[in-house]
């Protein structure tokens, strides 16, 4: 909570209303949904906790339930145009 800056319940309503139709939280416990970033993690630039884009990579915003397959068939790619934070040092 204090890393994201959300609390559990918080994340448990976010992706409840992000879950496919036809899914519950079974089919999340059992593998068959995973929690997906939106925008790739690995597109972030981030090595440490303080850094904008950690902050930005695990937004409440940036994840969603997806079905697994469709989550391993998406894999890193982006949807959409992204700029990661710039690393200065």
């Amino acid at each position: 909570q204090d890393l994201v800056g959300y609390t559990v319940f918080q994340l448990k309503d976010h992706l409840t209303a992000t879950m496919p139709p036809g899914f519950t939280w079974n089919d999340f416990i059992c593998g068959r949904l995973h929690i997906d970033h939106k925008v790739p993690s690995t597109v972030f630039n981030f090595s440490t906790v303080d850094d904008l884009d950690f902050k930005r990579c695990w937004d409440i915003t940036n994840l969603q339930l997806l079905p697994a397959f469709d989550n391993m068939s998406k894999g890193a790619r982006l949807t959409a145009p992204f700029q990661p934070s710039l690393s200065l040092a």
